[in-house]
């Protein structure tokens, strides 16, 4: 994109992910290991001005914001969220916010095939089964996490394989996302 040029993109995409989520002790006060396997689709809305982003992302009907640089060899993008229905959160007085940064490095082969790497880190939510004085309802909890991904684009198209490490605990998830960008 060339400077002071607007460019804007629909994207579509889908994502599904795969690791371990929490650990708790259930009603029944037997310890449990909960494992996540959850498909989601995402629709975003991005804004481009020359080499700055920003714009907006419904991921399973959650909103997120997003904002950043981009070049053409690397960008940096945040995105953020606020979640108010976490009973986990009410409880320990913390911070509602959700989101994370990440570092983006972006190699063209070509005119229309780029391979990229990323490294991230984020505060994200998830849904979670409390069984509050024995009767269950979901609720939302959070948990920070770092982690690195690559991806390869063709044309509008991209495909992304990402591995996140939850800090302080022993979870790993893995995600493998697809996307399509529309008037890009």
């Amino acid at each position: 994109m060339k400077e002071g040029e607007f460019n804007n993109s629909f994207i579509v995409g889908a994502s599904l992910r795969r690791g371990d989520i929490y650990k708790g002790t259930s009603h029944i006060y037997e310890d449990y290991d909960d494992k996540e396997d959850i498909a989601n689709t995402d629709l975003s809305l991005l804004l481009r001005y020359s080499h700055f982003v920003a714009g907006g992302s419904f991921e399973n009907m959650s909103f997120r914001f997003i904002m950043g640089f981009r070049s053409q060899y690397i960008g940096l993008q945040g995105w953020g969220s606020v979640e108010t229905t976490s009973l986990d959160l009410h409880r320990n007085n913390a911070i509602p916010f959700f989101g994370g940064l990440m570092l983006i490095e972006e190699y063209p082969i070509g005119e229309v095939f780029r391979v990229g790497f990323s490294e991230h880190f984020s505060r994200n939510v998830y849904k979670v089964n409390s069984h509050e004085e024995g009767i269950g309802f979901y609720s939302s909890s959070h948990y920070n996490e770092f982690g690195f991904g690559t991806y390869l684009t063709y044309k509008n198209f991209s495909i992304e394989f990402r591995y996140g490490r939850e800090i302080g605990e022993p979870r790993n998830r893995f995600y493998f996302m697809t996307h399509y960008a529309f008037f890009n």
